[in-house]
């Protein structure tokens, strides 16, 4: 059906005189099930469709999006009403054929076939089980299956079709024991089939009941502070990813260029990591997916820019990325009502070669931070940061002990990153930030570079 309409699409552009046309389509399958006080509230499952053009006639440039597929020749035909009246000027064509990068893990045809009647039975079990708990007050949450369908063609001879699944589930969890009433959360996030779905929700009673007997930091400066990967992660994703997108002129990157890490250090945006939630084939101008490594040895090794219109000479102004539909704030982030734009995919952060299987036993006196909020507040152009830690122990001869209460913490990504005594840990974790196109893959990380405030 895709195909169709990419055919249509360029078909029409040629007969119009559009000296070069790309068309995106994208077209997705979603089963949902949402769960209110404890039980199945809705089963939902819904198709959203559309696709994009982006039209060059005589250098000048225009995008045009629609949920509209029907009506592909309408839209080619504003789309070169607005490239003749557009004041964006292009100087190259579109992409032309291109082998696909192979890419692993990224389609499951358990999740495309699963039907709404297994899902919401297997649910109904687990829930049953659950409401046996007394203590449990609230359980919330959604489960979602999306299969999703996507085609890159343009006027150049680009032909590109990839199809992906993925799993999300999101459970909130409230007990009351006592006085005391706990909160926990658990998201589970992937391209495959994931069975163990009781896992997800004892993970969110766990979380619940550990808030439990919360205490008063007593470490008055801890030696130390381990970031979970969660927390970590959004930190890094406000305060610093950012950084590395390329604009020209900025003053901004000159200085990042100057900066200096830690050379155990290595940072990869990496599209080709095996199951990864922004692991494609190609890239959403058609560009085969390639792995750019962003900094290592202690060195910012290069920015993320747009491939479409790069210029070949000059090449230490220009940075080529990968690029994608994407907006921040959004359920739906990546998206044909968007145009292409620099954004990171897979951004990979790991020990070049020493790394710890368990950084707890390493720390004799700290504070291990597993949940934070607040880190869309943070400053990539200064790498400030305050957040607020809404799960956190206390660790004591390299074990982790008491809970504590709700408290701050605060620092600079850049002192951070640059500490010689920077430690990361073995195993990574992949994390899906809501609401951004962002997806962070990286370990908990040991730092003397933050400070914990109540």
């Amino acid at each position: 059906m895709i195909e169709v309409l990419a055919d249509e699409a360029i078909r029409k552009a040629e007969s119009i005189n559009i000296d070069a046309i790309e068309v995106f389509i994208q077209k997705k399958n979603l089963k949902k099930v949402e769960i209110v006080d404890g039980g199945i509230k809705n089963i939902i499952e819904k198709e959203r469709s559309g696709l994009a053009i982006r039209s060059i006639i005589n250098n000048q440039l225009s995008f045009v999006s629609t949920n509209a597929i029907n009506k592909v020749n309408d839209v080619v035909e504003l789309s070169a009403q607005n490239a003749k009246e557009s004041l964006q000027k292009i100087s190259t064509s579109f992409v032309d054929r291109k082998i696909v990068t192979p890419v692993k893990d990224i389609r499951d045809d358990r999740l495309r076939d699963i039907s709404l009647e297994d899902v919401s039975e297997g649910l109904l079990d687990i829930l049953s089980s659950i409401e046996e708990s007394k203590p449990l007050k609230k359980l919330e949450g959604t489960v979602t299956f999306e299969t999703e369908e996507r085609l890159v063609a343009n006027s150049e001879g680009l032909w590109k079709r990839e199809v992906g699944t993925r799993m999300n589930a999101e459970i909130m969890t409230s007990i009351q024991v006592g006085d005391f009433i706990g909160v926990g959360s658990s998201q589970f996030t992937s391209r495959t089939m994931n069975e163990n779905w009781q896992e997800l929700f004892n993970s969110s009673i766990k979380t619940a009941y550990s808030q439990q007997n919360r205490k008063k930091m007593t470490i008055g400066r801890p030696r130390g502070i381990i970031l979970s990967p969660q927390a970590a992660a959004k930190i890094i994703t406000f305060a610093l990813i950012p950084s590395f997108n390329h604009s020209s002129g900025s003053q901004h990157y000159d200085s990042l260029r100057n900066c200096r890490f830690n050379k155990n250090l290595q940072m990869v945006d990496d599209p080709t990591y095996p199951g990864a939630q922004n692991t494609f084939g190609f890239d959403d101008e058609g560009y085969p997916s390639k792995p750019r490594l962003v900094l290592s040895g202690g060195k910012c090794k290069r920015f993320l820019g747009m491939n479409f219109s790069c210029p070949v000479d000059n090449q230490k102004e220009y940075y080529r990325g990968n690029c994608y539909r994407v907006a921040y704030f959004n359920r739906d982030v990546r998206s044909y009502v968007n145009p292409p734009t620099v954004s990171s995919s897979n951004f990979v952060i790991k020990a070049r070669k020493q790394a710890s299987d368990d950084l707890v036993k390493e720390l004799s006196n700290g504070i291990y931070v597993k949940e934070i909020t607040g880190a869309q507040d943070a400053s990539y152009f200064s790498g400030d940061f305050v957040v607020s830690v809404v799960e956190a122990y206390e660790i004591n001869n390299g074990e982790i002990i008491n809970p504590i209460l709700p408290c701050y913490c605060s620092g600079n990504i850049y002192k951070i990153l640059e500490d010689s005594s920077l430690a990361l840990g073995n195993n990574l974790t992949e994390v899906t930030i809501t609401a951004t196109p962002l997806n962070v893959i990286m370990p908990d990380i040991l730092t003397s570079r933050m400070t914990i405030s109540i």
